[in-house]
């Protein structure tokens, strides 16, 4: 008895010299801009019931680094200060600071009182994203080991997710899925104690403008793979009834049958659309002749529909670069260098601010675009790829549009007409022998062209031409390469050229432009419909080892 009542009287001792923090709720906000940064902000709705401060610990960050971090609690900004985990409460009220630590840092800011408050953290870390050999990754121990009652996460960027990317969460009983555009995770009710919480997503490789690496992620998988070690499933208490496994069955039958029969119909449709030639005429390119001087009456919208037409390697973008190098040689923009940053870092930009007109419409959208990316008229190259990167269908789709109008054209003048039988044409639509001889010269000239940028030897060309050769050059995707043997062969003429700002550079810098431009709509793009199903949806217990910020805890003490 006596020995009952000691253990009873230690028990109870021990339950008054410790104490119960409460953590109510954490709402978290992570915003990921296109260097791979993550701006995050979160919100703790705490009660203390005794120790000095609270804090969260960030460990294993690899090429992680801390920056603006900054607390508030109830609104009022808190003071930074050097931290000392061992002072007391008051001299803790009112500040915050970091306590570095071997494994990492810590979060630290001063509980003041024993009330409930709610504190805002706010904070960057960058390289957030890691490159892989195929994808990008996002892995995360977004909050480390910690009991509270309910958490919300929410990942944002500079483009919305699409609701099929690929996310995965690991160490909680909760959610983690894509919805309106945003990633988020949830613990969705179910209980949170000593739990973690680690966020996997995989998008496709460029989405990010980041060199972050490491040597222990060579491909995606091995991400997943180390993620998934040791997690295990949750009894989330779902199971089929008969009635759903019969109708999922049936989905599942009509999910292949159905797109098996739209393939063969596909298959059945494409042997006789398409464009061919009159009599079925064909260009033969293994015997077509070079071609030296410039065809399709110089027009570069037709050169590039017919590059579309007979399958001439055809980029939808490729045009972008010809058309600010046209835009240059009529005055309508130029290229400037100038100071700008808080470094005064000497910087080229195009000058966007002549007020130009233009006679066809998809110039002047195009045009619209750039200035409303640039927003004063001086328009960077970074600030095309960020706008491109949110409005990547608006702009991509004009491409589009460019080739479709021709074709419309030609169609319109009789140029492009419906075949009255197969012995006429194989395919449903007929290219008379004007287009016909016009695609023999133009690839008559990618022949050249592509012969030029291997030349060792000075030819007897039209070298004042060679700007209008640089823009069919765009239109192949080779302009860097016909540029520099240019600059090789001739660079008497190029020292002329750069008179009205066309210098070997200045033509470097378009095709630059251009492709960094295209690159980073179609990342954006290929982001949104990379994927056929996401990874979303109820998250795992265990795993998440080896993710950044892994490791450690947070709360208060």
């Amino acid at each position: 008895m006596k020995k009952i009542l000691f253990t009873l009287l230690t028990f109870f001792c021990l339950m008054s010299v410790t104490h119960a923090d409460s953590i109510y709720n954490i709402d978290m906000d992570i915003y990921l801009d296109e260097n791979g940064t993550a701006n995050i902000t979160e919100v703790w709705d705490v009660k203390a019931d005794g120790g000095t401060e609270w804090y969260k610990q960030l460990y294993n960050l690899g090429n992680e680094e801390l920056f603006d971090f900054k607390v508030s609690m109830d609104g009022n900004d808190l003071q930074y200060k050097n931290w000392n985990i061992d002072e007391s409460l008051t001299a803790k009220r009112g500040y915050y600071g970091i306590n570095y630590v071997s494994e990492g840092l810590e979060l630290c800011f001063g509980k003041g009182d024993m009330n409930r408050h709610e504190f805002t953290l706010n904070y960057k870390l960058s390289n957030f994203i890691i490159n892989t050999d195929d994808a990008q990754g996002l892995y995360q121990t977004l909050l480390p080991n910690v009991t509270l009652d309910n958490f919300n996460v929410t990942v944002r960027s500079f483009y919305e997710f699409p609701n099929s990317l690929e996310v995965w969460g690991f160490g909680y009983q909760g959610l983690a899925y894509v919805e309106d555009g945003k990633i988020k995770m949830t613990n969705d009710g179910y209980p949170v104690n000593n739990n973690y919480v680690v966020l996997l997503a995989k998008f496709p490789p460029n989405t990010f403008s980041t060199e972050n690496r490491s040597d222990n992620f060579k491909t995606f998988n091995d991400l997943l793979s180390t993620a998934k070690e040791g997690s295990y499933e949750y009894d989330y208490g779902t199971k089929e009834t008969i009635l759903e496994k019969i109708f999922n069955f049936i989905s599942f039958l009509i999910s292949v049958i159905f797109p098996l029969g739209i393939f063969g119909i596909a298959v059945a449709v494409a042997q006789n659309s398409g464009y061919g030639y009159k009599d079925n005429k064909t260009i033969d390119k293994k015997n077509t002749p070079m071609f030296r001087e410039i065809p399709c009456n110089k027009d570069i919208y037709y050169a590039n529909a017919l590059i579309n037409l007979n399958s001439f390697d055809y980029k939808d973008t490729n045009i972008f670069g010809a058309i600010i190098l046209k835009w240059l040689r009529q005055g309508k923009i130029s290229i400037k260098n100038q100071n700008s940053g808080i470094f005064d870092k000497n910087s080229t930009m195009i000058d966007l601010s002549s007020n130009p007109t233009f006679d066809l419409d998809i110039e002047e959208k195009l045009f619209n675009m750039m200035y409303e990316a640039s927003k004063d008229g001086m328009l960077q190259p970074k600030e095309l790829e960020r706008w491109a990167k949110k409005h990547y269908q608006k702009f991509l789709n004009l491409f589009d549009k460019i080739k479709n109008s021709k074709i419309d054209e030609l169609e319109s003048n009789g140029h492009i007409y419906k075949r009255t039988s197969k012995q006429e044409c194989k395919k449903k639509h007929v290219m008379d022998d004007m287009i016909y001889n016009d695609s023999k010269e133009l690839y008559g000239l990618k022949l050249f062209l592509k012969e030029f940028s291997d030349m060792n030897s000075k030819e007897a060309i039209e070298v004042k031409l060679w700007d209008e050769y640089l823009m069919f050059a765009y239109l192949f995707g080779m302009a860097a390469k016909v540029a520099k043997q240019f600059k090789n062969l001739y660079p008497e003429i190029v020292r002329e050229m750069e008179i009205n700002n066309l210098d070997y550079d200045t033509f470097l810098y378009i095709n630059n432009f251009s492709v960094n431009t295209v690159h980073a709509a179609s990342a954006a793009r290929s982001a949104a419909q990379s994927y056929n199903s996401g990874g979303g949806g109820f998250s795992s217990g265990g795993g998440g080892g080896g993710s950044f910020g892994g490791g450690g805890s947070m709360g208060g003490r």
